[in-house]
């Protein structure tokens, strides 16, 4: 398949290029290791609904979300623990956020950069981190964790819960041995799985009879529910 894709420069000119790949998330993992963060890709998923593959798929996303629920955010007193998960709020206010690098919630760069990733399945546009920021990340773990403040509204307390989670992911991912730059890769992955999952599923309701849509769909938004990703629409 040939995808077109649009990003936006560091001198913040939008450009756009085209790209072929067996599919949309081989298309964004390419695009990222050339260092480009496309904003919209342009183009079908040639997927067929394969049930074995959608269930594997779920047994991968379903074990990290098991993980996730029983990881000790520990810190202070009035912390929210959470799971990644579509943020519940002001569209608005939340589309501001994620464009703006949540750069009003988190003084961190660790925690900007993790923020990007706290919606599974959307697109991860991180803060632009040069190399020496990134090695600084392993050392900002045992720094200050946001705290929700009573000034904070649902949608803040929910990110601060979820950045605390993917900080003690972090942590024992790097004390299972692995790299800053590993785990990092490892969000971008994730990422990728999740979005994959998401264009499969909506890929099978097409290609479900008008007739079982309606069935078709609340069963799919209830396997997109427990992961966390975006349902879909009537």
């Amino acid at each position: 398949m040939k995808y077109r894709y649009l990003y936006q420069t560091k001198e913040n000119e939008n450009r756009d290029g085209w790209i072929s790949a067996k599919n949309r998330a081989e298309a964004y993992a390419a695009l990222r290791k050339q260092g480009i963060r496309p904003y919209r890709l342009v183009g079908d998923d040639p997927v067929r609904w394969q049930p074995w593959a959608m269930s594997a798929l779920v047994v991968a996303l379903s074990a990290a979300l098991v993980a996730a629920l029983f990881l000790d955010v520990g810190g202070g007193a009035g912390r929210e623990a959470s799971v990644r998960g579509q943020l519940v709020g002001d569209p608005a206010e939340i589309a501001s956020g994620v464009a703006g690098g949540w750069a009003d919630v988190f003084s961190s760069p660790l925690d900007r950069h993790l923020a990007a990733y706290a919606q599974p399945g959307w697109i991860a546009l991180p803060p632009e981190a040069p190399p020496e920021a990134v090695a600084d990340f392993a050392a900002e773990l045992d720094g200050p964790t946001a705290e929700p403040s009573d000034s904070d509204d649902a949608t803040v307390r929910q990110l601060k819960g979820v950045v605390a989670a993917m900080r003690a992911e972090m942590r024992e991912y790097l004390a299972s041995g692995g790299t800053v730059r590993d785990y990092l890769a490892f969000l971008e992955s994730r990422q990728d799985d999740e979005s994959a999952y998401r264009a499969q599923a909506l890929d099978s309701l097409r290609r479900t009879p008008d007739a079982l849509r309606d069935k078709a769909r609340i069963n799919l938004n209830m396997r997109l529910r427990a992961l966390g990703l975006q349902e879909i629409p009537e």
